[in-house]
């Protein structure tokens, strides 16, 4: 199971924050998500990007973005993290524009495309034109849109790798870790996009230990 984190969308200590991405990096998460509704994610991710050497960069691209000014900064991206990007597209009102916009985020360089789908009529599209799905719902609420996703591509002998992400809400502690990583796998989800919490890199490293780790923990939360 991949495990995303999403960062806090505003900080206040740029040290503190910069240090847990790169210590999240060192955990082995397999990406870092920025909210939309915060600091410019663009900027804030190309600071994380000079700290960090293997985590993946995720970004949300909408249909009011400008082509010009998107290829260029998915480019800048790009090369600042050596391609580690991961391209989340936020779907258009109409099927055919949410095909064009995912075409418009290919442009941007080699960096997989997501689509975030919480309806069977994105999943779809997602299944034919992207490289997976992220859902807006917790792993209990996913089953039809994933279910299309994999009978779609199926239907079309598609056969590239496909990611399906959801999420939770909150953490706890060892025993809510390991009940939401079983009803994310109960799902067929190969990712689970989690909350920064001050105790999770406790969980990500001693997920198994019942000793209490509280000197392993995040500045954030």
């Amino acid at each position: 199971m991949k495990i995303g984190v999403l960062l806090p969308a505003r900080f206040t200590d740029s040290g503190d924050y910069l240090a847990d991405a790169r210590a999240l990096d060192a955990a082995g998460v397999d990406s870092l998500w920025m909210p939309d509704d915060g600091f410019d994610p663009w900027l804030v991710l190309a600071g994380i990007a000079a700290v960090t050497g293997r985590t993946r960069l995720a970004i949300s691209v909408a249909a009011g973005d400008a082509s010009d000014a998107l290829a260029r900064r998915m480019t800048t991206l790009d090369r600042l993290s050596r391609g580690r990007v991961l391209t989340t597209v936020v779907p258009a009102g109409e099927p055919a524009g949410t095909e064009a916009l995912i075409t418009r985020a290919r442009c941007g360089g080699l960096a997989p495309v997501l689509l975030q789908a919480a309806s069977g009529g994105h999943a779809v599209v997602g299944a034919r034109h992207a490289d997976g799905l992220v859902s807006t719902l917790e792993p209990a609420q996913c089953h039809a849109a994933f279910d299309q996703a994999r009978d779609r591509r199926q239907r079309d002998r598609l056969t590239a790798p496909f990611e399906l992400w959801t999420r939770v809400a909150r953490l706890g502690g060892r025993e809510r870790w390991r009940d939401v990583l079983a009803a994310a796998a109960a799902v067929g989800a190969t990712g689970l996009i989690v909350p920064a919490d001050p105790g999770l890199l406790d969980l990500l490293r001693n997920a198994d230990e019942e000793d209490d780790r509280s000197d392993l923990t995040l500045a954030q939360g």
